[in-house]
């Protein structure tokens, strides 16, 4: 803090419930009252600078968040209230606009505090983009700035330094141990497995006279389905990801805070900055990402420094869903994580290696004596020993089972399914879309190319796909089909003319629309798919072309176009402001 009021640049790395916020929270309401201007804050979700605000105002002291989250509160009376605060949160995403940056700039900002500051480097858990882009607050408002994080390895912290554009920053490392967490790891075989051992951990906690405990999971559907284990386990829990209507997740919030239900199941962004003590329990039903994941929702528990839990459950799925995911992207972060449950050390030392590197604190490098590792080090290693047996079990099953699969053969008339198969298809297809059609499969890929009717669908169910791939590749060397394409090929029948795309004398296809039309066409596509809803809910197209005629420049002005009202303005008027931004007339 006392680097801050100098007017210097700085680094905290602080683990979750230190702290963070009062170290930009205090200078700034030291500076406001010097008679300075406010401070800016870079806050990554709505949640948590609504959180923050509310928190704030209660205690009388004038706060803001500038995004579009409130429901008839037009821009021009969130900027009002902006210009009276003593703090300004808002999102990168907001300040990657130029009016926004132009206008902050005439306020008089005189600090800005870039808060999960990890967000701006490649090696953090959760990138984002427009994080990368903060390096204006120091060339575009010209002040100190201050980035604040639960987790920064030496390379994020690099990354954070340079990405910003500090000038000589004080980097200020707390140790990542907090004392009054259990840090503990446990590999399971099977959902079930991963239940029970939650369960176990919830039952013997005296909720909600004790507090809240939150249980993570991956998935939005891992989310329902674990909450109803769960009851049926006689544990009162609700659920909560962002697929959910705003009334269910408002109900969800309602019956957590109040202890109704005071067990919480949700993706794992749920609960970010989110101040409240009384967690006494964090249990990763499904393993988060990384290392740093893992440290910072962990440290989500025990924040009122009474003792707590936190559990990650691990099964043999977990990568495989991480893959899917982040389309494979991530998984050396997540090679990671398994590997330091995978060892038998103390989990904070560990937890502390892997978050500080060579610049570990002393204190870091001592067996914190809490974890599970620490209480029981025989049954850590039983569990791990157990684990790898498993996993080598499944090896040899894996290799039995292709060594089995890829001696079948298939009869000359099984053959022929295949022949049948394809000359039933309007297009050529690969070689994996063809075995998964003959086998009857329902996934997402054979379900696009709508094969489900043709006649020898699922044709080949009791054979194995290693076969009927053979069996594919035996007919391609008999010049029974014939193979299109080189860089995606696909199999035919052998000498069948492939159908044109289109009829001949049929109508064009209409040109593709672009500039802000176009822009604002793929935005509604894309909200209507998030949100599971036909595109005319989102937008009609004669609102559409009336933004693209006016092209508003602020919320007031979009909010005065017919069919842009409050419900619309909360969810879209930063996409559509941004994409007017972004395609100037």
């Amino acid at each position: 803090m006392a680097r801050t009021l100098q007017g210097a640049d700085c680094v905290a790395i602080m683990p979750t419930g230190a702290g963070k916020s009062l170290c930009f929270q205090l200078p700034a309401m030291a500076l406001h009252a010097a008679g300075l201007g406010p401070t800016l804050v870079v806050s990554p979700l709505i949640a948590l600078m609504d959180d923050q605000v509310r928190a704030l105002s209660e205690r009388g002291i004038p706060a803001a968040a500038l995004h579009s989250g409130r429901t008839g509160a037009p821009w021009a009376v969130r900027k009002q209230e902006a210009e009276s605060a003593v703090l300004i949160y808002a999102s990168p995403e907001r300040l990657s606009r130029v009016s926004v940056r132009r206008w902050l700039a005439k306020l008089g900002v005189v600090r800005a505090v870039v808060d999960e500051a990890h967000c701006v480097s490649e090696w953090g858990h959760d990138f984002r983009p427009a994080y990368r882009d903060l390096a204006w607050l120091k060339e575009g408002l010209g002040v100190p700035v201050m980035a604040v994080t639960a987790t920064a390895p030496p390379q994020v912290e690099r990354d954070i330094v340079n990405v910003l554009a500090l000038t000589d920053p004080k980097v200020l490392r707390l140790p990542a141990r907090r004392a009054n967490l259990r840090f503990a790891a446990q590999h399971c075989s099977g959902d079930k497995a991963r239940i029970d051992a939650a369960a176990t951990v919830l039952e013997r906690l005296d909720l909600p006279r004790q507090g809240r405990a939150l249980v993570y999971v991956a998935t939005r559907k891992r989310a329902k389905s674990t909450c109803m284990a769960l009851r049926r386990r006689g544990i009162k829990a609700t659920w909560y990801h962002a697929g959910r209507t705003v009334g269910a997740r408002a109900q969800a919030s309602a019956a957590f805070n109040s202890g109704r239900a005071p067990v919480m199941v949700a993706t794992t962004a749920w609960g970010m900055g989110i101040d409240r003590s009384d967690v006494r329990a964090v249990i990763h039903v499904q393993a988060p990402g990384s290392v740093a994941s893992w440290a910072q929702q962990a440290g989500r528990a025990g924040r009122d420094g009474e003792p707590a839990d936190a559990v990650l459950l691990v099964g043999a799925s977990d990568r495989v869903t991480r893959g899917r995911l982040t389309k494979g992207a991530g998984l050396e972060a997540f090679d990671r994580l398994l590997q330091l449950i995978g060892t038998p050390d103390c989990r904070q030392q560990a937890l502390a290696r892997a978050l500080h590197g060579d610049a570990t604190p002393a204190q870091d490098k001592l067996p914190c004596g809490n974890c599970d590792a620490c209480d029981d080090p025989g049954a850590v290693t039983a569990d791990i020993a157990a684990h790898r047996e498993r996993a080598r079990k499944r090896s040899s099953e894996r290799t039995s089972r292709k060594k089995a699969e890829s001696s079948v053969r298939l009869a000359p008339e099984e053959l022929d399914e295949i022949l049948r198969f394809i000359d039933g298809l309007r297009r050529p297809l690969g070689r994996r879309v063809v075995a998964m059609g003959l086998r009857g499969s329902r996934a997402k890929e054979v379900k696009r190319k709508r094969v489900g009717s043709n006649p020898a669908f699922g044709a080949l169910s009791h054979h194995p796909q290693a076969a009927i791939e053979h069996g594919i590749e035996s007919l391609l060397e008999a010049g029974k089909l014939v193979q299109k394409g080189r860089k995606y090929p696909t199999v035919w029948i052998a000498d069948k003319r492939v159908r044109p795309a289109r009829a001949p004398g049929a109508t064009p296809r209409k040109p593709p629309v672009t500039g802000l039309a176009g822009a604002l066409k793929a935005l509604r596509k894309k909200e209507a798919r998030r949100r599971r809803l036909k595109p005319y809910q989102v937008f009609n197209n004669k609102t559409l072309d009336a933004i693209v005629a006016e092209r508003p420049q602020n919320h007031a002005a979009l909010a005065e176009i017919h069919g842009v009202g409050p419900a619309r303005m909360a969810k879209y008027a930063d996409l559509i402001l941004a994409a007017i931004d972004a395609h100037p007339a």
